[in-house]
């Protein structure tokens, strides 16, 4: 049966807990009227013209946090946009000796066009059929705000919380928090903690409905800018053509080469790290009730990839690379026959746990050069790239998160991986050695990066009670 996001369920909880969730249930208007006043600031962090509304957020972010007792600072590094960093001390906590969570999240948006998509505007919340919409509700000020308000929860009931919290949330995740790096090395001292909460994922949307999910493993990413430069400016094609190299033909005959008839890349050594799926981890996988028609069906496509897998195997276990774009020559309407000047493309890989994005990147470089292109000089501009990510399925704390949310919701979390990448997840565990659990509270449907982006208020109040459940579990390892 689909999971009721709203049934009241008899947690057999100690008493502050069941304070705390009941301050929850009776606070919900109000809560859903702070969600919407941080959702009003435009803080869209890629366009310097929203420059001062991203310091606004910042502000708020930080107000909120020190009416919950704490001390807030707004800390920036190398003209990034403002992080903000709060900590318990002893005296906020009920157990001193309770362990540290770190909770990450962001309160930077995306741009909000086309603006003619939306039904209201995007800086202006509006609640329609259990649904707030407005720009960021899901991605991922709403989410950011079901951890605030669970630590509220305990102290508008007077309690102090069950284990101790530090809070980073930045302000330039969606321009790939280049600055947050150097915080995180400037502050390391600051940011000791036991494990790294996230919530900027989604839930588990079987074939009985969407349940909550902990994520405990991404995948990495390497991705690249390919020019193939041939003349020196572009040329008539009945000149020209068949009797020097067209970049163009090249440059797709090499890209052509990347993947073999079983979709597999060619790259020598590529599958050399990849490792297989523990057996009982792959025998659970198929008890999460994929539904494969819906997720592909949504998108208008049929199942393709490398042979002899599953779509769950190949989305979450396996390697991918894709030509993410192609450009050069003639773009235009109508006709132009040329040879042109030079032809690019972009080119990603997704990697799963064990894959170096270093070793894969230099790989591919060597790869690129192997191939006779006919004179033709390449341009290779790498555009960063991001570590996979894992902690152990059964590890202490993914059992800790597990039994908050079957308290909450009256059954387990499903236990997940995912195909896409949080680069900060690896910053954090490169800087800071912290492992990272993600669970998130999106559905597909949410519209993220989209026009009429929502958050259903069922799925927020859930994420203020499961998170309010986590902070008790976790007082309890003290």
């Amino acid at each position: 049966m689909p999971t009721d996001l709203n049934a009241p369920t008899d947690l057999n909880a100690p008493t502050d807990l069941n304070a705390a969730l009941a301050h929850l249930d009776a606070d919900r208007e109000h809560a859903v009227a702070l969600l919407s006043e941080l959702l009003s600031i435009p803080s869209v962090s890629t366009d310097p013209a929203f420059a001062g509304h991203v310091k606004d957020g910042a502000a708020w972010v930080a107000r909120y946090i020190e009416a919950l007792g704490l001390s807030a600072e707004t800390v920036s590094a190398d003209g990034g946009h403002p992080v903000v960093i709060a900590r318990t001390t002893d005296k906020h906590v009920a157990n001193p000796d309770a362990p540290r969570i770190l909770f990450y999240g962001h309160y930077d948006v995306q741009p909000p066009d086309p603006l003619d998509g939306w039904t209201t505007p995007p800086f202006e919340p509006d609640v329609r059929d259990g649904k707030l919409y407005a720009r960021g509700a899901c991605d991922d000020k709403g989410q950011v705000m079901c951890f605030l308000e669970a630590m509220r929860s305990y102290h508008a009931t007077g309690q102090k919380l069950p284990c101790h919290v530090t809070l980073l949330i930045e302000g330039e995740e969606e321009t790939g928090s280049v600055t947050l790096p150097r915080v995180l090395e400037d502050r390391i001292e600051d940011l000791q903690a036991d494990i790294c909460v996230v919530s900027d994922t989604g839930m588990w949307e079987g074939k009985d409905g969407p349940t909550p999910a902990i994520t405990y493993a991404l995948r990495g990413l390497v991705y690249f800018d390919l020019k193939l430069y041939g003349p020196s400016r572009d040329l008539h094609s009945g000149l020209y053509g068949g009797v020097l190299a067209n970049p163009a033909n090249l440059l797709t005959r090499v890209l052509g080469k990347l993947m073999d008839d079983g979709n597999r890349v060619t790259i020598p050594g590529f599958y050399d790290d990849v490792a297989d799926v523990p057996t009982e981890e792959a025998a659970q996988w198929e008890k999460l009730g994929f539904d494969e028609a819906k997720y592909l069906g949504d998108v208008g496509a049929e199942p393709f990839g490398e042979a002899g897998l599953t779509t769950l195997q190949r989305r979450w276990s396996r390697p991918s690379c894709d030509v993410n774009g192609l450009y050069g020559g003639y773009m235009g309407e109508g006709a132009k026959t040329v040879i042109p000047r030079f032809a690019g493309a972009k080119v990603s890989f997704r990697i799963p746990a064990n894959m170096d994005p270093g070793k894969l990147a230099q790989q591919f470089k060597d790869w690129v050069h192997t191939h006779d292109v006919g004179g033709c000089r390449w341009e290779i501009t790498q555009h960063g790239e991001a570590d996979p990510v894992a902690v152990p399925a059964d590890s202490a704390w993914v059992q800790t998160a597990s039994a908050a949310i079957q308290q909450v919701v009256g059954r387990p979390p499903a236990l997940i991986r995912e195909g896409a990448t949080i680069p900060v997840i690896a910053d954090l565990k490169d800087k800071l050695g912290l492992d990272s659990l993600l669970i998130g509270f999106g559905l597909n449907t949410d519209s993220i990066h989209s026009p009429d982006e929502h958050f259903g208020l069922d799925r927020f109040h859930l994420g203020c009670r499961c998170h309010a459940a986590l902070l008790a579990q976790a007082g309890r390892h003290g």
